[in-house]
């Protein structure tokens, strides 16, 4: 009887020849569209649920203490959900590169053991939340705010199963360029998501008015709803000739395990760690006044809008990378994080070129206070070089997990945000005339560095492979299991 063979990060050191029918830098940019411009596209309309959630709670009588309220329990929440979602990142890489080889069933085994971090991070994201709760008063929040919140993490909490489920499922299908019940789920999500708070809020569709919890439960609504047709996408595929699932394939893998945290850890620390730069930008701007926080925020909103294009991107990039590590070809690896890089900057030069050229008419479809708009506007300006630095960022990092790397994604981004960009910030924006401006610059450069920086690493990574002498030295596709 053979034993089956384990899953595997591939050397590429060794592979120096294209593959036969290797495509061409064009085809290569329109089947990397094909993949991510759905997937931006769903992140566009994942992001506009947030957006109807904002406005909902905003017309609720007492609607200050239900957006702090609502507003706290996201910060508290999503900072743990995202680290556990950030395991799963495993499920991409190595589905992606078991089906660039054209091994379906070491698909279906990545899918199926990923099902214990779902089952084991479910329980934990619900207990840390709830363990946050009683912390909060004694940071001196009002308790007003405090029963509030717990009123709408009481009913968030339980949409985690549907989400960390969700995403595995979204993970593994796009590895395998099925994305179409993807992006239906994720455009149609903010529709279903207006007539659940309008339902839970308000009391409507035969539902007592909830309140702030009403907003929490439409969620769970929001997320079942996206994982049936996920479901149904994975049963599609299945009928249509992938591999079949069984309860076999839940028994405990260790080593198939082991592999999928080593890959997932770096990318849930880094969650940490962003949301910790993010939470003292806002913090540090609280301390320039009204004004300027408004300014800051409009524009932080809007640079998160247009984030979601390269972050979109970013998932195919991932795809289309691991595909071609699969299939042992280091030039359609190069060719495939080329073709990302070129979408991915030219859709973000247009933006820059939009956000610096139009300032005053993006800050006034958030607000039409004339000091806002006036303070927000060079901010643009700065935030489309930062869009720039953002867009390379996000592109190479994927690239690298795409190669089972997201080490030094973790590595690059901590250390250059929070060594340089942290101190920066402050110092320009307290100790200088720049204010706001400065608070700005001192993100926008660290940006820029971790972008140029990840792209030297990916050019260094690449180079050696090619000359040979990658596989020990840079750990690229060092095989993680023995045969």
């Amino acid at each position: 009887m053979t034993r089956a063979r384990g899953p595997r990060l591939i050397d590429l050191s060794t592979s120096h020849c294209p593959t036969p029918g290797a495509e061409t830098l064009q085809r290569e940019i329109s089947l990397t569209a094909r993949l991510g411009v759905p997937l931006a596209l769903g992140e566009l309309g994942w992001m506009s649920t947030y957006i109807v959630d904002a406005i909902m709670i905003g017309r609720m009588p007492h609607a200050a203490l239900s957006i702090s309220a609502s507003s706290l329990g996201n910060t508290i929440y999503y900072a743990i959900v995202f680290s556990a979602i950030g395991m799963l990142t495993g499920v991409e890489t190595l589905t992606a590169q078991a089906y660039g080889r054209d091994d379906r069933a070491e698909c279906a085994r990545t899918l199926a053991q990923s099902m214990w971090f779902v089952i084991i991070g479910t329980p934990a994201v619900m207990l840390a939340t709830f363990a946050c709760l009683p912390m909060l008063g004694r940071f001196g929040t009002s308790p007003e705010i405090v029963t509030e919140t717990s009123r709408y993490l009481h009913a968030l909490v339980w949409s985690t199963g549907p989400l960390l489920l969700y995403m595995a499922l979204r993970r593994y299908l796009q590895s395998i360029n099925r994305v179409l019940l993807i992006t239906a789920s994720l455009v149609t999500a903010s529709l279903v998501n207006l007539i659940g708070d309008w339902a839970f809020l308000y009391g409507h569709l035969g539902v007592r008015p909830m309140g702030i919890a009403g907003s929490g439960w439409a969620t769970c609504v929001v997320r079942m709803y996206m994982l049936v047709l996920l479901l149904v996408g994975l049963a599609v595929t299945a009928r249509k000739g992938g591999p079949a699932f069984t309860a076999a394939l839940l028994r405990p893998d260790f080593s198939r395990l082991r592999l999928l945290a080593r890959i997932g850890w770096p990318v849930a620390i880094e969650s940490f760690t962003d949301l910790g730069f993010s939470t003292y930008m806002s913090v540090i701007c609280a301390q320039l006044g009204t004004t300027l926080l408004a300014a800051h925020q409009v524009v932080l909103d809007l640079d998160a809008f247009v984030y979601m294009v390269p972050a979109g991107l970013s998932y195919a990039t991932v795809v289309r990378v691991g595909q071609s590590a699969g299939r042992n070809s280091l030039p359609a690896v190069r060719r495939s994080a080329k073709a990302s890089v070129v979408l991915g900057m030219s859709f973000i030069s247009i933006a820059a070129l939009l956000f610096a050229g139009f300032p005053r008419l993006w800050a006034s479809i958030y607000t039409n206070d004339p000091a806002v708009i006036a303070a927000a506007a060079p901010i643009f300006l700065i935030c489309g070089f930062l869009q720039l630095g953002d867009a390379a960022n996000v592109i190479f990092c994927s690239a690298l997990t795409g190669l089972g790397d997201t080490r030094t994604p973790l590595i690059a981004n901590t250390a250059i945000y929070w060594i340089i960009g942290m101190p920066l910030s402050y110092w320009l924006a307290f100790h200088t005339d720049l204010a706001l401006r400065g608070l700005w610059i001192g993100r926008a450069v660290a940006a820029i560095a971790t972008g140029i920086t990840i792209a030297l690493v990916w050019r260094i990574r690449i180079g050696r492979a090619e000359d040979g002498k990658g596989a020990d030295a840079l750990s690229l596709f060092r095989p993680s299991l023995a045969k």
